[in-house]
């Protein structure tokens, strides 16, 4: 059996406690065969710890893998005959030359944050600051990785600020170690792998997890348990360790800082305050103005979080980008001046700082100045064997072609390089986001949100997205967000649209499911964006009309959407197919559509059967077609659209002949004693609204114009009306066709007149009848009137007298008799004379009562307090739908207006146009209602008490009369009308006795011919609240009732005002 090194060593006279390095694995075998001859490392801030370890062993046959993932610790004896230890992993060993007797190993010691170098991955976290990443992960590495969890702790008990809680942080194809590390280099974090035991008692003490330090102030960093380095010259006889060389280093750094982003909030880049000097003076020769190394930083916008604040998310601002800008300035100080120390001091640690002593320049400076910290060490140390043995083991070496870098001084056994800055300056690790944060590409999400929703989105139209590459496991510290395929999987993400204007622009908002495109804003992976849609597998492109596929409707573009829960939607359709170019806005709605061009067939192929030419607008549902400025139809010929869109000449033209040609026939008319056509100058007024030079309305017109004809189509009825007036006018005949009735009423008068060729009014079948019911009925001809029946008698009947009258000679025929009276000859032929006594005859004709007052008319009667009429006055009416009716009153001071909309009105009278100093005239003054006058307002109050005192004893007796339940049994007829319709069915009787009252009082200061029409024909005696007051208390307040009629009255368009 072989010896173990060990025991080779220890024949040797190479104990235990003459070496000055040791080696302990966590593997017992290992111990029992491997001897530590040597130890080369390096450990900084901001970075790790790496040594390679160069081992001896008697065993040629040890398996590699039996080293790997391996605990190590490795045990220097200090100055003072102490342990200072260094842990970390076994992460990669290799086997030298051989002899028979050694055997050569080289192993590699890391800390076990270098396990994060091999583990890549790809997730996301939502609404969490820096440091909470950090811990979440790291208890993730300790949960999933029991060498993780045995080698490392994490201490924060080394920052000292708050840190901004960012809605979305992305971790894509990075290895944990670039992301984590990536992370605190944006928030200027330091970290340090330091040891959680710096000196141990013996080689055998058990290994102790390594610390992780999150550090972010120069205050946390901890002195050297010797406080002080002696500078002192290197001996291999020297009693002390020491620091036998220092050399400073300086070089050129930027020295101005510009930082810039974009910040959609303010819609503007935010650049904090603009470019900083740095206050680090770099040279001897320029200031920093004039070398003007100035470093201008354009990075990824402002992080955007929940816009009502629901998210707990940091707000962005220039705070961040003024805190950038300062740790830039930080890390270039520190980069301008560092110092080298070459040193053999065997305890000094990275991350610590000590006092420099005896230095012949250093000690010239203030305290402060002398104090340094360490930020990187370069090390060395080995075990002294015999000369024999190192010349075996040389060879070997050389065997191996390992090279082994000696000191300058090949009597030196152990040293190390510091390098060291001044304590005072801030440590800041290295941020480039064009170096440190992953290179970006576009990427497929996928769209999600709340159960339920089809599309959810904020009020900037972001979205949320569930990222493909996102797993399960990884997600569950936050209970699953990321990949629940829900709202929680991502922050608020911007969706890029071609056109976003203040409140306009295209607005296509993706919906749940849909496949999108993700870019990111400068390359930065936590700043994604939506910049399009894809159409993949059963996601189909655009199919209008729900028709076809591509290829075969390739010749078609435009968009289609489609209805939110629900299988409706809308489209613009272009069809480029050569011959049946179209295009189509549509809704599916009533298949409401807009179809212009060469119309056809929806498409299922590359062409469909043609259904048309020109424009359709057609909807299965109801439509409206509405223009407020004027709305023309027309079917005159426009080529190519080259004239205006309201050129209306040839209609204007045939309106104004139309114009023309009725006036003549009505200036015939009026010269024949008959009625004018009163809209003449209607019609004129409208084709002047049609302005020709510039193709528009004056007023908000409907025009229909053709040049080959116009018709109105209906299976059911054709409704016309008009406020005004309606003209027809034809060139020629006028034709009125109806297979039952012609009923043509006139609230004035119907005027026929015919200027050539006669009238003629005929009934086949049935009566003619010609009635004038309130007054008379003239007969008229320029020639014979022939009155004849073909088959019954002739009857011409009068209560009172018949006159007939030819030339000099009448007849007379009245109540008294027959007279009679010629001045020629009286001449009676007859067969047969026969005079009888006397008898009497009884007219039984009869008219109907004249027709009551319609609504919508309003009589007006303009005269002065003394009864003289104001003669031809012009008045104004509005009615409550606002149109306006002028016109002029007759000599009677009397007008009567239609056409009115039911309800109040107001009246504009004129003033009256003759003389005011005429002593016929007692006053000069407009006349309009309502009274805005406050004189006159007061004076209708006083009216008011003193009528209301008059009247209100009178009233009040009057109500408790009909209150009373015996009195109203006698007024009302049956008890069943009382039941049935309560205290309406006084209403009519009480309004009879109240407007009794109300007229005695207004009697006493209006005329009587006005007192009683406009009280009895326009005051409402009392309101619907009058009448419900009535149900609940069963009386009535005659004070109120009074008041309230009164007011009405006084207020009402009737008022004199005077």
């Amino acid at each position: 059996m072989l010896n173990s090194i060990h025991q080779v060593l220890d024949s040797l006279g190479i104990s235990p406690q003459k070496r000055a390095i040791h080696v302990q694995f966590t593997s017992p075998i290992l111990n029992d065969q491997v001897f530590l001859q040597r130890i080369d490392g390096v450990h900084a801030l901001n970075d790790g710890l790496k040594a390679e370890l160069l081992c001896l062993s008697t065993n040629a046959t040890i398996q590699l893998k039996s080293f790997i993932g391996v605990q190590a610790a490795v045990d220097i004896v200090t100055e003072r005959g102490e342990l200072t230890r260094i842990t970390g992993i076994i992460t990669h060993a290799q086997q030298g030359q051989s002899d028979g007797s050694l055997t050569l190993y080289k192993l590699t010691l890391e800390d076990p944050t270098a396990l994060w170098k091999y583990r890549r991955n790809s997730r996301v976290f939502m609404n969490k600051s820096v440091v909470e990443i950090w811990e979440i992960l790291f208890k993730e590495w300790q949960t999933k990785n029991p060498l993780f969890a045995a080698s490392l702790s994490l201490d924060l008990s080394g920052l000292t600020q708050t840190y901004d809680v960012r809605p979305f942080v992305m971790q894509h194809n990075e290895s944990d170690w670039n992301f984590l590390t990536r992370l605190l280099r944006s928030e200027n974090i330091s970290w340090l792998i330091d040891e959680a035991q710096h000196i141990v008692p013996s080689t055998d003490t058990s290994i102790q997890a390594q610390k992780l330090r999150l550090i972010d102030a120069n205050s946390q960093y901890q002195p050297l348990d010797r406080k002080t380095i002696r500078y002192h010259r290197s001996s291999a006889v020297e009693q002390y360790d020491s620091m036998t060389r220092l050399t400073a280093e300086r070089s050129l750094q930027p020295n101005v800082m510009h930082i810039q982003r974009w910040q959609a909030e303010i819609l503007d880049q935010e650049e904090g305050i603009g470019s900083v000097q740095s206050k680090h003076q770099h040279s001897e020769h320029y200031d920093n103005a004039t070398l003007g190394l100035e470093q201008a930083w354009n990075y990824a916008p402002a992080w955007i979080g929940d816009l009502k604040g629901e998210d707990g998310v940091t707000k962005s601002g220039n705070q961040q980008v003024e805190r950038l800008n300062q740790n830039l300035h930080n890390y270039y100080e520190a980069q301008a001046k560092r110092f080298i120390a070459q040193t053999t001091v065997r305890d000094a640690y990275v991350g610590y700082y000590f006092e420099l002593n005896e230095h012949p320049e250093i000690d010239q400076h203030e305290s402060s100045d002398k104090s340094f910290l360490i930020v990187s060490k370069n090390h060395f140390n080995q075990n002294n064997l015999p000369k024999d043995l190192n010349d075996q083991i040389n060879g070997l070496l050389a065997q191996s072609n390992w090279a082994i870098q000696n000191p300058e001084n090949s009597d030196e056994r152990q040293a190390n390089q510091l390098i060291l800055q001044r304590r005072h300056i801030p440590t800041t690790p290295a941020y480039n986001p064009q170096i440190h944060s992953p290179v970006t590409h576009p990427q497929r999400a996928k769209v999600v949100g709340p159960e339920g929703e089809e599309i959810y989105v904020d009020e900037w139209g972001r979205i949320k997205v569930r990222f493909l590459f996102t797993r399960s496991d990884d997600h569950s510290h936050d209970g699953g967000a990321g990949t629940n395929n829900n709202d929680t999987d991502s922050a608020w993400i911007d969706v890029l649209t071609p056109w976003a204007g203040e409140g306009y622009g295209a607005r296509f908002l993706p919906r749940i499911g849909e496949i999108v495109v993700i870019d990111f804003f400068n390359g930065d992976i936590d700043r994604p964006f939506v910049m399009g849609r894809i159409h993949e597998a059963q996601r189909q492109p655009t199919k209008f009309d729900n028709k076809g596929k591509l290829p075969d409707t390739k010749k078609l573009s435009g968009i289609r959407s489609k209805e939110v829960s629900g299988g409706g939607f809308g489209q613009l359709r272009f069809d480029d197919t050569p011959g049946q170019i179209s295009t189509q806005l549509q809704s599916s709605h009533g298949a409401s559509q807009l179809n212009l061009g060469k119309l056809s067939h929806p498409k299922d192929k590359a062409e469909s059967e043609d259904r048309g030419e020109g424009f359709e607008l057609r909807t299965d549902q109801w439509g409206a077609l509405r223009a407020g400025q004027g709305l023309l139809v027309s079917t005159h010929k426009q080529d190519n659209a080259k004239g205006d869109h309201l050129d209306a000449e040839v209609a204007k033209k045939q309106l104004e002949g139309s114009q023309t040609n009725s006036k003549a026939l009505s200036d015939i008319a009026k010269n024949q004693k008959t009625d004018e056509i009163e809209s003449i100058e209607q019609l004129k007024d409208f084709a002047s609204q049609i302005q020709q030079q510039i193709a528009k309305f004056e007023k908000a017109l409907l025009l229909l114009s053709s040049p080959d004809g116009i018709a109105l189509s209906s299976s059911e009825d054709i409704h016309i009306s008009a406020d005004a007036q309606i003209n027809q006018i034809a060139g020629d005949s006028i034709n009125i066709s109806t297979q039952k009735n012609v009923i043509a009423h006139a609230q004035n008068r119907l005027s026929l007149f015919a200027a050539q060729s006669g009238l003629k009014a005929v009934a086949a079948q049935g009566k003619v009848e010609i009635q004038a019911q309130s007054d008379a009925l003239d007969v008229l001809a320029n020639k014979g009137i022939t009155i004849s029946s073909t088959e019954d008698c002739i009857e011409i009947s009068s209560p009172k007298e018949i006159v007939i009258t030819g030339a000099s000679s009448q007849i007379t025929l009245n109540g008294s008799g027959i007279f009679p009276k010629t001045g020629g000859k009286f001449q009676v032929n007859a067969g047969q004379h026969v005079f009888q006594g006397g008898a009497s005859a009884s007219v039984q004709s009869s008219l109907p009562p004249p027709p009551k007052r319609v609504q919508g008319v309003l009589e007006l009667f303009h005269e002065y307090a003394h009864g003289e009429f104001v003669k031809g006055g012009s008045y104004r009416v509005v009615d409550n739908f606002g149109k306006e009716v002028t016109g002029k009153l007759d000599d009677k001071g009397f007008a009567k207006v239609s056409g009115l909309a039911t309800g109040a009105v107001k009246v504009f009278f004129e003033s009256d146009h003759r003389d005011p100093w005429d002593t016929a005239s007692d006053f000069k003054r407009p006349v309009e209602w309502p009274n805005k006058n406050d004189a006159d307002s007061e004076q209708s109050d006083s009216l008011i008490a003193q009528m209301s005192k008059t009247a209100q004893s009178k009233l009040g007796e009057l109500s408790k009369q009909l209150t009373n339940p015996t009195n109203i049994m006698k007024n009302i007829q049956t008890a069943q009308s009382i039941k049935s319709e309560g205290a309406k069915a006084l209403m009519p009787m009480l309004k009879t006795q109240a407007q009794g009252l109300v007229t005695d009082q207004v009697k006493s200061f209006l005329p009587i011919s006005e007192a009683g029409q406009k009280i009895g024909n326009n005051i409402e005696l009392t309101s619907i609240q009058k009448m419900n007051d009535f149900n609940k208390s069963g009386s009535i307040d005659g004070n109120s009732l009074v008041n309230n009629t009164l007011h009405q009255y006084l207020q009402s368009p009737f008022k004199k005002n005077s």
